[in-house]
């Protein structure tokens, strides 16, 4: 096992302890007393520990594409072919996400508005299409491994 390899092992199990921190706190910390629907007390931790992960990860992730485009510039074309075809997917879910605002009664929040539900839609139309292109490509894998 390398240096680097012990390394990311120590900070994944680093991660994983923390994570398991706010599940307790959040499964386990109680209740706000007061609600009409049991809400854990440390909910909003356990939410923003979530949005720090998914932040970092995507930084992350951005920042080894940008390492990899400067030390192999030949795979550019590949990477922007990439961005475009997540484009086209963006732009597709957004044509058929609903603007209409939802008919909820008792609700008067103020995310029933046409941005709002225009951003919920295109990203569930968008996991969507992810999704069945996951599926797709794994069914496609296997079965071309069988007939090889």
């Amino acid at each position: 096992m390398t240096k680097l390899s012990k390394i990311l092992s120590i900070i994944q199990y680093a991660l994983l302890a923390i994570t398991l921190v706010f599940a307790g706190m959040f499964f386990f910390g109680g209740e706000i007393v007061g609600e009409t629907y049991y809400t854990p007390v440390y909910t909003e931790s356990f939410l923003n520990w979530g949005k720090l992960l998914v932040i970092v990860a995507a930084g992350i992730s951005l920042l080894f594409e940008v390492f990899n485009l400067i030390v192999h510039p030949k795979n550019a074309v590949r990477t922007l072919i990439s961005i475009g075809l997540l484009l086209v997917v963006v732009l597709i879910s957004y044509g058929l996400a609903d603007t209409t605002p939802l008919s909820i009664i008792g609700y008067q929040g103020a995310d029933n508005v046409p941005s709002m539900l225009a951003m919920a839609g295109t990203m569930l139309y968008g996991m969507y299409i992810l999704f069945g292109v996951a599926v797709i490509a794994i069914l496609y894998a296997e079965l071309s491994r069988m007939f090889k």
